[in-house]
């Protein structure tokens, strides 16, 4: 049987920045590698993309956004008007479906507006067909959110979730235009990482109060796009299955390993930070073997 003095020594030894681990939302297993790592702002790069989805979910309950299947060219006329063009919707931007090329951040960032630069790709795919993984679909996502609430993301994201949470020590980048950075651009803190996860697993309540819709909870979070065996991605959310798993569990990933992990039959929700240039995915083996198999 694998004990906690295990799992301390195997983080230790792969230097996991943090790690936090709380059942019944009581933290029962926190860690860091040093002082500095429990204040720090970490690059949590595609958790970002699961915080964007929760403000897409409160920009919709509150009118804001019609709905999930709002064909994108009504925010961005400007799109050159084709059959599919017209076919692609905020949904399909959300599993990332959209269809259109995308040739990878590299290409991206360089440019000088990145949503004309996501918007001037060709479709490659029908929408709705295939999953290609895209920065650029989050970032059509935050200049929506800005087009229909006239604030940008990040000020959006501090009236309607950050400050209802309690989160206040935070950073959020922006593109040369001004909207915020919908694919990576969060640093937050590992406790205020645990918030969100909190937030998800007990269906969008944080103190009495519904900050995110429960529906929208469950929406954005089953499984839509089954990417292998094991993986399904959701509303910018990604999906496991384990052998005998109980339940669903449902997570935010980014590079070299930043998680959030919610284990709602397990009232489990856990957080890593790490710094891995390979083997980002081990944190999940981590959660596999040494909390859920505990």
């Amino acid at each position: 049987m694998k004990s906690v003095s295990d799992f301390e020594k195997i983080i230790k030894k792969d230097k996991i920045d943090s790690v936090i681990v709380q059942k019944n939302n009581t933290v029962i297993f926190e860690y860091y590698r040093n002082n500095r790592m429990k204040d720090k702002q970490h690059k949590i790069y595609s958790v970002t993309k699961s915080v964007l989805s929760a403000l897409m979910g409160i920009a919709i309950d509150k009118g804001f956004i019609e709905n999930v299947n709002t064909p994108i060219i009504h925010y961005f006329p400007e799109f050159d008007k084709d059959n599919e063009n017209e076919r692609i919707t905020i949904k399909h931007l959300l599993t990332m479906t959209s269809g259109l090329h995308y040739p990878g951040n590299n290409a991206m960032i360089p440019s000088k507006n990145w949503v004309n630069f996501v918007l001037q790709q060709d479709i490659a795919h029908p929408p709705g067909k295939e999953m290609v993984y895209s920065c650029g679909s989050s970032q059509l996502l935050s200049a929506i959110l800005q087009k229909t609430t006239g604030l940008n993301t990040e000020a959006f994201a501090k009236k309607h979730l950050f400050t209802p949470l309690g989160i206040t020590d935070y950073k959020w980048n922006s593109d040369a235009q001004g909207i915020t950075i919908g694919g990576f651009g969060l640093m937050m803190k590992t406790a205020d990482m645990l918030k969100i996860g909190t937030l998800y697993l007990n269906n969008g309540v944080w103190k009495s109060k519904q900050i995110v819709p429960y529906q929208w909870i469950e929406e954005s979070t089953s499984p839509k796009i089954k990417t292998d065996d094991n993986y399904a991605y959701a509303y910018h959310w990604w999906n496991i299955s384990y052998d005998n798993q109980v339940g669903r569990i449902f997570f935010a990933f980014g590079y070299e390993g930043q998680y959030i992990i919610v284990a709602p039959d397990y009232q489990l929700v856990t957080i890593f930070t790490s710094n891995f240039k390979d083997g980002a995915a081990k944190p999940l083996q981590y959660f596999k073997d040494y909390i859920l198999d505990e």
